[in-house]
């Protein structure tokens, strides 16, 4: 997948913008998660810093209410309640081209499911009990912005999530950045401040 990206962003640097390479960038998506735990809705944010005008990392969080379906590899039975809760460090290789910038992702995510488990008692009656577990799982995929102005636009984004059990989310919403930071300026600027106090 990296070696494809390198191939599409050598072949598209002569007609990449030249205002992308110093961003922040926050945004919002939702959309539904299907496959291994079925089908369900989902949403996400992400905050992520340009590392070059090609690429940027992104940290972002999501959701899943999954109901009755969990992580477990064996189905369980009474479960309710299940959640799924995504945390990853991701890294895009883009590919901006005027109003459009496809891109591609890869994303290793820390999965927490959590849900209720029913257990019947001596007497009949069926009590819930939290539990949680967590799983690691790798994510690649591909999506699309849209500048729809300078600052922001709307995305589009298919990943494929590979875990105990393998699913796939497509997902669309905002995303509004901000000019003139990056990951190097960090940088530069975390140097300075600690010289400065030296």
């Amino acid at each position: 997948m990296l070696c494809l990206a390198t191939l599409l962003l050598t072949a598209a640097a002569s007609h990449a913008e030249q205002d992308n390479d110093e961003t922040g960038e926050f945004s919002v998506t939702t959309g539904a998660a299907f496959g291994g735990m079925g089908t369900h809705p989902s949403v996400s944010g992400s905050a992520g810093t340009s590392l070059t005008r090609f690429s940027m990392v992104t940290v972002e969080a999501g959701m899943i209410p999954a109901g009755s379906a969990t992580l477990l590899p064996v189905g369980a039975g009474n479960i309710s309640g299940s959640d799924l809760f995504t945390f990853g460090v991701g890294l895009q290789a883009r590919i901006p081209v005027s109003r459009w910038e496809p891109y591609v992702l890869l994303e290793p995510a820390l999965l927490v499911n959590s849900y209720l488990a029913g257990g019947q008692t001596e007497r009949g009656s069926v009590t819930r009990i939290g539990n949680r577990h967590s799983k690691f799982g790798l994510e690649g995929g591909a999506g699309l912005r849209y500048y729809v102005k300078a600052k922001w636009g709307v995305r589009a984004e298919y990943r494929y999530i590979s875990s105990t059990k393998n699913f796939s989310e497509i997902q669309a919403g905002v995303f509004y950045q901000i000019e003139g930071y990056s990951a190097f300026h960090f940088r530069r600027d975390l140097n300075r401040a600690l010289k400065t106090s030296r």
